[in-house]
């Protein structure tokens, strides 16, 4: 069961990392094009300059599982170095379970956030309109994405099988 999970949150792993690997893309990529734009007709379009920022959170909150699920989050880690074995896997699963409370949480509060502005009913200033709450809406996808890999990562904790942590970490 726990390898049909696993297998199921590679796919959707495979998914994020391939739409934001356009999205990043997209964001540089914007600026390079709104000056070839500017300069070949004169005209500038506010449109391709404010896309860009618009579109880091669509990169930031999905990807935030991805890193949680490798350990490629940012961390201070002191005791791993001086526990081993099931003290060690009952740290590990201790700091994935305040984890996935954590990300629970914040899924929870983005989608009373996102309700209420929705309620708002702003509308973005740029030159395509669009309700504001729809720049918002990726915070409590991202989260529910962190919890759904953060569960993962608890479960196969407590079961024996982690996952090796990512390269190029400081210290190792």
């Amino acid at each position: 069961m726990l390898d049909a999970y696993r297998r199921l949150n590679d796919a959707i792993e495979w998914l994020i990392v391939a739409v934001t690997g356009v999205i990043v893309l997209a964001i540089v990529a914007l600026p390079f094009i709104s000056a070839a734009v500017r300069y070949l007709t004169g005209e500038g379009y506010t449109w391709l300059a404010e896309s860009p920022p618009q579109l880091v959170p669509c990169v930031v909150f999905p990807m935030i599982g991805v890193l949680l699920r490798h350990d490629g989050h940012i961390a201070v880690d002191v005791m791993p170095h001086y526990l081993k074995g099931r003290a060690l896997t009952w740290l590990r699963a201790s700091v994935l379970g305040v984890c996935f409370v954590a990300v629970i949480a914040f899924a929870v509060f983005g989608v009373r956030t996102v309700l209420f502005f929705r309620q708002l009913g702003q509308m973005s200033t740029t030159e395509f309109e669009f309700p504001l709450w729809m720049l918002y809406a990726l915070y409590p996808i991202g989260f529910v994405l962190a919890a759904n890999f953060c569960l993962e990562s608890l479960l196969r904790e407590l079961a024996g099988s982690r996952r090796p942590r990512m390269g190029n970490v400081i210290g190792e």
